[in-house]
C-alpha cells in the first residue's frame, strides 16, 4: 500500500492530474480553507467593471494564511467570452500580483482552475511570506522622477530614526526668476530638485480643478518622494525641458487659497515619527517669487515647495493593504495596523537571547516567539510521535465518545494504519479547536499523514448541513493556525470528511470519499519535506504560550511573545490532560505553575467557569497574583480550613468546583487540619451539566526539596498514585542552578524534609540551556552599620549593568526587618543609577531595527521556517546588555489565546463566534512569569567565577515564632499580610516565605536566618536561591552565617 501510496504521491506531484472548476465547485464544502467570494468581468481590463476586487481578496489571502478565491465569471453566464479574454486578463492579475508579492516568483502562491467558459473560477492562494501591501503611497526620488517604495526599501524607511532635516540644510533657493531664462543654480532636476509646469495653454482646459488645488494635488507625491530621501524643493512655474523660467499666472488670494490647501494637505499626509509635530517653517515651507518681465502685464510667480528629510517614512495617503477578519469579512489595515503588521517580523527581546531562540516564521503577522534549542525536534521524536494506530492524546476517545460508539470510530481510522501518521484528536489542549455547538457532532480526529497531507475526520450521530459546516469550520481553523502561528508557508492540503457512526457503510463512505477527494491542485501534493513541515508547525501552535511582559523597557519590544513549552511541559499536557488525578513533581523553574495554568485554562476552554476551578497554594502573595487574572477561584489552605467549619460559607463559595488544582504543595501542613480530604472531597463534586469532560480533576504540583518546615504536609503515599516528573530547570542561570543542586544535596537527607515514597518519582534536575552569566556568587558581610552602603552599591552595579528596578527583589529573613529596612531605603535615589545604562537605548534600537531589516530582507523566501541560528539573533552590538540581561517582571502572564496579538483568519463564524471568543474575553491570562527566563545558553560564554548577590528568606514565619492568637485556623491569613510586602522605586522588598513561587532577575537577601528546630537552613537557603533568575547576592551581618554560606558556595 505503501508503495502505491508514493507512485501516486510523484504522479500527482508531477503535475499530471487535472482539476477541473466543477470538481472544485463540488466538493466546495470539503476544503478546509479560508473561502472568498467574488465576480469578475474577464473581457474587461483588471481595473475596470469591479475587477479591482480581485486584487483585494488575493492581497487579503495572501496576509491571512492563504485560501480559496471563488471568482462568479459574469461574462461566461453572458455567453459573450473567448480564450484569449481570459489569458489577457490573467495575464495582468500576474503582473499586478508579482508587484504585490514584491516580484517574487508567483507560481510558488498561485494556482488557477477553470476555463474561460467556466461560470466558476477558482485561485488556490499561499500564505505570503511578508505583509503584502496594493498600494503604499510612498516614494523616492530618482534624478528626473519619482517612484513608489518597493518592499525592501520601505522596511528601510520604516526604521529610520533620528531628528528631521531642516529648511537650512537644503540647497539654496534663487531669489530671483527672469521669465525665459534659467536660473544659474537651477540647471537641471536632481533627486532634491523637481520642475514642474502647469499654466501652459494646453493644460489649462484639463478638467475643473483650479490652478491651486492642481499644484496640491501634483506636490504631494514629491514631498513624499523628498522627504524620505534628503529633503529638497518643488519648482512650480519652471519648464523641466528647459529649466527656463516661465511661471504660474496666480493673484495674491490664489496664493493664500494655495498655502491653505497645502497647510491641509500636510497635516493629512502620515508622517512617519507621529511624535515629531510637522510644522510650517520648521519641517515645510512654501514660498512665492514675482517672475520679472512677464508677458502680457499678467502676474506671474514661480512657487517653491519645500520640504526637509523626514525620518521613518512619509505617506501621501495610508498604504493600501487588506485581511481577513475572524468573521470572514474583508478588512482593511489602519496605518498603525499595516505599519506593525509591516515591522512584525523585526520584533524581538534582545535580553532573552541568552537563554532562548527566536522561531523566524515567515508568514505575515507572524507570533513572536522564543524556545528552547532542540525543543520542537525533541517534542516531536519523544511526544508527538508517528504512530500507525493510536489515537492521541490517550484516553481520547473514552472522554468524547460513549462506548457503544468506541469501537466503530477506532474500526475507521483502522483504514489509516500501516500509514506514516498521526492521528489525533482536534477538542483538547494543543490542537485547542473550539467545542461543537452540534449536538450530532461527537468528535473531531486530524489525520497528519505522509501520503495524504491534512484529513479531519468528523464524527457525528446525523449526516445534516449543521455537522457538514462545523467539520469544515473545524478543518479550516486547524489550517489558520498551522499556518499563522506555526509558521508553515508549504502548499498542503486540508480536507474535511463527515461520518455518520449510525451508518453500517461507514468504511466503505471513507473509502469512497478518501478516493475522490483529490480536490487540490497538484502542487498541493503530500511530500516527505511537506509532512515534516506541518508537524513542527504542530508542535509551534499546540506548544506555545504567550508572555505579557509589563516591562517597558526592553529593546524594540512591540506587543506581546509567546514562549514554547519545554518538552517535558508538552508531555505533561498533552499525555496526562485526561487524567483526573495527577500528582506532578518537579524543582524550582521547571515550570509547573504554568503547566497548572494551562491546565486551568484547558478546563475553561472545555466550558468550565470561573466558580467551577479552584487553585489552592499556601502562599498569600502567589494566591493574590494567581487571582489577579481571574481564571479561577483562589484561596489559601489556611483561608479555606477556617471556611470549613461553617458549611454555609462553603456551599455559597465553593457549591460549583468540581476542579482542584494546587500548587506548592510540600510547604503545606497538617496541624491547622485535614486539608487534603477537604480538598479531594470539593474536586469530586458532582458536576453541573455539561461539565463531564471537564470535571472532577484534583492535579497537585510540587517540589519537596523545596520545603523548609519540618512539619508534615498531611499528604499520603504517593506510591500506587499518578506521578509526572518535571524536570528540565530553564528559569536560572548555570551558575544559580549550580549552587541549587550543591543546596539540593546537601539537604536531601534531612529529617522531616522527605516524603516517604517520593524516591519511585524521583528525577534528576537538569538544566534546560547552557547559559552562563560569567557572573559569581557573592556572599556580603558587613556590620549594622555598614548595611545601607554595601546595599547601596549592589543596587547601584545591578542597575547600571541593566537591570531594571521592577527586576529588583531584596528578601529578609524576618518580618520585622521590613520596616528597618524600608527606613535605610527611602533615601536612595535609585533612577540616578539607571541613566547610563538606557542614555542610549533609542540609538541601539536603531542600529538593530537596522540589521534586523537586513538579515529578514535576506530570509525573505528562503525555505528555513525554524531559525535557531544565535549569530542571526543576536546582534554584535548588544553584546552588554546580553551578558547582563533586564529579565521579565513579576507581572508577566501566559495566554495561550494568541487571537489577542493577531488574527486568525476565518470566515467559519459559527465555531470562532461561540467558545472561542467567550473563552478568549474570559481568560485574560495564564500565570507565571518565572518561566519568561528560560533564554538559550551561549556556548562560547567563558566561565567565569558566579557573582551571587544575595537574596534571603527567612522562616520567622514558622509556626513557632507566630504568636498563639495567629495560629487560629478561623483567623483569615489576608489581613495579616496586607502591610508585610514593602516598595522602593519599584524594587520589592519582602520575606522569603511570601516571596515562594515567584522571582526576579536580580535578588538580594539580607541576614538570612531559620529556626532550625523547625525548618533547615539548606533548604531555607534553596528557596532563597530559587527566586534569582539572573543575579544572587547574600549580605549578612553574622559571621557564624557567612562561614556557613561559604562552605555551602565552596
Amino acid at each position: 500500500m505503501s508503495l502505491d501510496a508514493e507512485r501516486e504521491r510523484k504522479r500527482r506531484s508531477s503535475g499530471s492530474t487535472t482539476l477541473t472548476a466543477q470538481h472544485v465547485t463540488d466538493n466546495l464544502g470539503s476544503y478546509g480553507e479560508v473561502i472568498l467570494h467574488c465576480t469578475v468581468n474577464i473581457t474587461r481590463g483588471i481595473r475596470e467593471c469591479g475587477n479591482t476586487i480581485v486584487l483585494k481578496h488575493v492581497c487579503a489571502l495572501l496576509n491571512s494564511g492563504g485560501g480559496i478565491l471563488h471568482m462568479r465569471n459574469l461574462d461566461a453566464e453572458r455567453g459573450v467570452v473567448l480564450s484569449k479574454h481570459l489569458d489577457t486578463w490573467w495575464s495582468g492579475m500576474e503582473i499586478k500580483m508579482a508587484e504585490i508579492l514584491s516580484h517574487d516568483d508567483i507560481c510558488n502562491y498561485f494556482d488557477l482552475v477553470g476555463n474561460h467558459d467556466d461560470r466558476d473560477l477558482y485561485l488556490f492562494v499561499k500564505t505570503a511570506e511578508h505583509l503584502c501591501t496594493l498600494k503604499y503611497h510612498c516614494r523616492l526620488p530618482t534624478d528626473t522622477a519619482t517612484h513608489d517604495v518597493t518592499y525592501q526599501s520601505l522596511m528601510r524607511l520604516l526604521v529610520e530614526r533620528g531628528e528631521p532635516g531642516t529648511l537650512e540644510d537644503l540647497p539654496l533657493v534663487p531669489d530671483r526668476y527672469v521669465f525665459g531664462r534659467s536660473a544659474s543654480e537651477l540647471k537641471k532636476e536632481t533627486k532634491q530638485i523637481q520642475f514642474k509646469q502647469l499654466c501652459a495653454a494646453k493644460n489649462k482646459q484639463k478638467g475643473t480643478s483650479t490652478l491651486p488645488e492642481r499644484v496640491c494635488g501634483l506636490m504631494v507625491k514629491y514631498v513624499s518622494a523628498f522627504a524620505n530621501h534628503a529633503g529638497g524643493h518643488i519648482y512650480f512655474g519652471i519648464a523641466d525641458t528647459r529649466a527656463n523660467v516661465v511661471g504660474e499666472e496666480m493673484t495674491h488670494a490664489d496664493q493664500r487659497n494655495l498655502e491653505q490647501l497645502i497647510a491641509g494637505r500636510m497635516r493629512n499626509m502620515i508622517w512617519g515619527d507621529r511624535n515629531v509635530p510637522v510644522s510650517r517653517g520648521v519641517h515645510w515651507d512654501v514660498n512665492f517669487y514675482p517672475v520679472e518681465n512677464a508677458p502680457k502685464k499678467t502676474v506671474r510667480v514661480v512657487v517653491v515647495v519645500s520640504v526637509v528629510r523626514f525620518p521613518g517614512g512619509v505617506f501621501t495617503h495610508c498604504p493600501v493593504s487588506s485581511y481577513v477578519s475572524t468573521s470572514g469579512r474583508l478588512e482593511e489595515f489602519t496605518f498603525t495596523q499595516w505599519r506593525d503588521a509591516v515591522l512584525n517580523p523585526l520584533r524581538d527581546v534582545p535580553e532573552l537571547h541568552n537563554r532562548f531562540q527566536k522561531l523566524m516564521l515567515l508568514v505575515p503577522r507572524a507570533p513572536l516567539i522564543f524556545t528552547l534549542p532542540n525543543t520542537v525536534d525533541t517534542i516531536r521524536q519523544k511526544v508527538l510521535q508517528v504512530k500507525m494506530d493510536t489515537v492521541q492524546p490517550r484516553q481520547y476517545i473514552e472522554s468524547y465518545a460513549i462506548p457503544q460508539y468506541r469501537e466503530a470510530i477506532r474500526a475507521v481510522l483502522n483504514f489509516f494504519k500501516g500509514q506514516n501518521s498521526i492521528i489525533m484528536g482536534m477538542e483538547c489542549w494543543g490542537v485547542k479547536i473550539p467545542m461543537a455547538e452540534c449536538a450530532d457532532t461527537i468528535c473531531d480526529v486530524a489525520i497528519v499523514t505522509e501520503f495524504h497531507n491534512v484529513h479531519v475526520l468528523t464524527f457525528s450521530t446525523a449526516y445534516n448541513d449543521a455537522v457538514i459546516h462545523h467539520s469544515q469550520s473545524a478543518a479550516a481553523i486547524l489550517k489558520t493556525r498551522l499556518v499563522q502561528h506555526g509558521g508553515c508557508t508549504e502548499k498542503f492540503s486540508v480536507v474535511s470528511h463527515v461520518l455518520d457512526i449510525t451508518n453500517q457503510d461507514i468504511l466503505h463512505i471513507l473509502e469512497t470519499q478518501m478516493a475522490g477527494r483529490d480536490i487540490y491542485p497538484s502542487h498541493f501534493a503530500p511530500s516527505k519535506r511537506k509532512f515534516d513541515k506541518i508537524l513542527n508547525s504542530l508542535v509551534i501552535c499546540m506548544g506555545s504560550y504567550m508572555a505579557k511582559s509589563q516591562v517597558v523597557h526592553s529593546i524594540n519590544q512591540n506587543g506581546y511573545y509567546y514562549f514554547l513549552l519545554t518538552h517535558d511541559q508538552f508531555e505533561l499536557l498533552w499525555t496526562q490532560q485526561f487524567t483526573k488525578e495527577l500528582w506532578v513533581h518537579g524543582p524550582a523553574g521547571a515550570g509547573k505553575t504554568v503547566a497548572a495554568a494551562q491546565m486551568i485554562q484547558e478546563l475553561r476552554r472545555r466550558g468550565c467557569r470561573l466558580e467551577n476551578i479552584l487553585y489552592l497554594a499556601e502562599n498569600e502573595k502567589l494566591c493574590d497574583f494567581v487571582k489577579s487574572h481571574n481564571l479561577c477561584l483562589v484561596t489559601t489552605r489556611r483561608q479555606i480550613l477556617a471556611e470549613s467549619q461553617d458549611p454555609r460559607i462553603m456551599d455559597r463559595k465553593y457549591g460549583h468546583v468540581c476542579n482542584v488544582i494546587i500548587d506548592e504543595v510540600q510547604n503545606f501542613k497538617d496541624r491547622d487540619g485535614d486539608w487534603y480530604s477537604l480538598a479531594q472531597q470539593i474536586a469530586n463534586q458532582n458536576p453541573p451539566n455539561k461539565l463531564h469532560r471537564c470535571s472532577n480533576y484534583f492535579w497537585l504540583f510540587m517540589d519537596y526539596s523545596q520545603k523548609v518546615h519540618k512539619f508534615k504536609a498531611g499528604l499520603p503515599a504517593v506510591i500506587g498514585k499518578n506521578n509526572f516528573m518535571l524536570s528540565e530547570v530553564s528559569r536560572s542561570t548555570k551558575e544559580i542552578f549550580d549552587f541549587t543542586s550543591r543546596l539540593m544535596m546537601a539537604s536531601e537527607n534531612v529529617e522531616g524534609l522527605t516524603h516517604p515514597g517520593l524516591q519511585s518519582v524521583n528525577s534528576v534536575p537538569k538544566l534546560a540551556h547552557n547559559f552562563s552569566s560569567g557572573k559569581g556568587v557573592d556572599i556580603l558581610s558587613c556590620k549594622e552599620d555598614e548595611m545601607r552602603t554595601l546595599l547601596s552599591r549592589v543596587l547601584s552595579g545591578l542597575l547600571q549593568n541593566g537591570v531594571h528596578q521592577d527586576d529588583i527583589a531584596i528578601l529578609v529573613g524576618k518580618r520585622k526587618e521590613l520596616d528597618h529596612l524600608q527606613t535605610e531605603l527611602s533615601s536612595l535615589n535609585l533612577d540616578k543609577f539607571s541613566v547610563a545604562g538606557r542614555k542610549d537605548s533609542r540609538d541601539i534600537n536603531h542600529m538593530t531595527s537596522r540589521r534586523s531589516v537586513e538579515e529578514h530582507l535576506q530570509s525573505c523566501g528562503s525555505d528555513r521556517s525554524l531559525q535557531h541560528d544565535r549569530s542571526r539573533s543576536r546582534s554584535p552590538s548588544l553584546q552588554s546588555i546580553a551578558e547582563n540581561p533586564s529579565s521579565m517582571s513579576l507581572e508577566d502572564v501566559s495566554d495561550d489565546s494568541f487571537d489577542e496579538s493577531f488574527e486568525i483568519s476565518n470566515p467559519f463564524d459559527v465555531l470562532a463566534q461561540g467558545n472561542l471568543d467567550s473563552v478568549e474575553q474570559e481568560l485574560p491570562g495564564e500565570l507565571n512569569n518565572q518561566y519568561v527566563a528560560m533564554e538559550t545558553g551561549d556556548p562560547v560564554a567563558k566561565k567565569q567565577k558566579v557573582t551571587f548577590y544575595r537574596y534571603d528568606s527567612s522562616v520567622d514565619e514558622s509556626d513557632s515564632e507566630r504568636p498563639q492568637k495567629e495560629k487560629d485556623p478561623k483567623l483569615s491569613m489576608e489581613s495579616k499580610e496586607d502591610s508585610v510586602s514593602k516598595e522602593i522605586d519599584g524594587v520589592a522588598i519582602d520575606t522569603v516565605r511570601r516571596f515562594s513561587g515567584l522571582d526576579k532577575a536580580a535578588v538580594i537577601g539580607i541576614n538570612p536566618y531559620v529556626n532550625e528546630e523547625h525548618a533547615d537552613f539548606s533548604k531555607f537557603l534553596l528557596s532563597l536561591a530559587t527566586r534569582a533568575k539572573d543575579n544572587l547576592v547574600i549580605i549578612t551581618t553574622s559571621d557564624n552565617v557567612k562561614q556557613r554560606l561559604d562552605k555551602l558556595v565552596n
